[in-house]
């Protein structure tokens, strides 16, 4: 065999055993990767994670974060993960992403200034700004009845209320309470007089037909005598009327 034959033959078995070790690499590349595809891990939690943060968590598990969105949380501080699927502790095959939302802070409330305005305006200015009324509490003022004296929070820019904002209202000038008097059989005219006088409201009056009464005598009241009331309380009058 010449020279030039040997090293040709070489040649061919070097360039057969390269192409061999090749395709063995290839080969085990392609299974390594399979392997790795087909991996299941456990899902790390990310919440209240910054997004750095969270990418080192998931790369040390075998697995990537991709941002979804952004939404507000009352409870979550800004730029930090409030949600992710799948959940901690889920099975998820490697190099798999876990989707996260991203926390924006607690949703800002615009509170309106109504204090010193009618409870009848401050509804319609609460309702036109979305903020709910949580509680109404009525307490004696000089200021006019229905008044608003103190709302909570104040105006001004708030984190977004849970239940709303608080009303106290000026129910007017309290006063001492009285007991109602019998007013069965006396002129209406007298009585109704006497009433508003006393700061008492007359609300309810009806009139109706009673035999052998002359018109305009008190047939009926209530609160009944004896009752305790207040310059807040309502009285309700049957009067007596010509028969038709």
């Amino acid at each position: 065999m010449t020279i030039k034959r040997f090293a040709v033959l070489l040649l061919k078995n070097g360039l057969l055993a390269a192409a061999l070790l090749a395709t063995a690499a290839a080969s085990a590349v392609l299974t390594m990767r399979a392997l790795l595809t087909t991996q299941e891990v456990l899902v790390p939690s990310l919440l209240d994670k910054r997004v750095p943060e969270a990418g080192a968590l998931s790369s040390r598990a075998g697995l990537l974060v991709r941002v979804e969105g952004r939404r507000n949380d009352p409870k979550i501080r800004p730029d930090r993960i409030v949600a992710q699927e799948p959940a901690p502790g889920a099975a998820l095959k490697a190099h798999r992403s876990i989707r996260v939302w991203v926390s924006l802070g607690p949703r800002r409330q615009n509170i309106p200034a109504i204090e010193g305005q009618s409870l009848r305006s401050a509804r319609l200015l609460l309702d036109h700004a979305q903020v709910p009324v949580a509680r109404v509490a009525e307490i004696d003022s000089s200021a006019e009845e229905g008044t608003i004296l103190v709302q909570r929070p104040a105006a001004g820019d708030v984190d977004a209320l849970a239940e709303g904002v608080s009303l106290l209202v000026s129910r007017g000038r309290g006063g001492r309470d009285y007991v109602m008097p019998d007013l069965i059989g006396r002129k209406a005219d007298a009585v109704i007089d006497g009433l508003r006088d006393a700061g008492l409201k007359v609300g309810d009056v009806r009139y109706r037909t009673y035999p052998g009464l002359a018109p305009g005598i008190v047939l009926r009241q209530s609160p009944a005598s004896g009752h305790r009331i207040s310059p807040r309380s309502s009285v309700s009058l049957d009067i007596s009327k010509a028969s038709s």
